[in-house]
């Protein structure tokens, strides 16, 4: 698949986490201002977000059993990998690991 149709198709996934997290009751403003500043670039805006010490949208999201959602979960998926360099992939793990994610 060519860089910019996975790109596209990560990004699509992405707006729909978002969506699917406003239905279970957490709306990730921040992340929302921030994809909306970025044109909905979601492949850059999560790659500034998961080198951040913050964990608030994991934490919400373990709280509502739906860590699937996060941005770590989808970054992790086998199509998304090769969009992100392994640090940030090792980083995405290990916070997700720290609520009891299951790979």
């Amino acid at each position: 698949m060519q860089i910019n149709n996975l790109r596209n198709k990560f990004n699509l996934e992405v707006l729909q986490s978002v969506e699917e997290s406003k239905k279970i009751g957490y709306v990730p403003t921040r992340f929302i201002q921030m994809l909306q500043q970025s044109g909905n670039n979601a492949h850059q805006v999560v790659q500034q977000l998961v080198l951040k010490e913050s964990t608030t949208g994991l934490e919400k999201l373990w709280e509502k059993g739906r860590l699937d959602l996060s941005m770590e979960a989808i970054m992790i998926k086998p199509q998304y990998t090769e969009l992100f360099s392994e640090e940030l992939l090792n980083i995405c793990k290990k916070k997700l690991q720290k609520y009891g994610y299951k790979f």
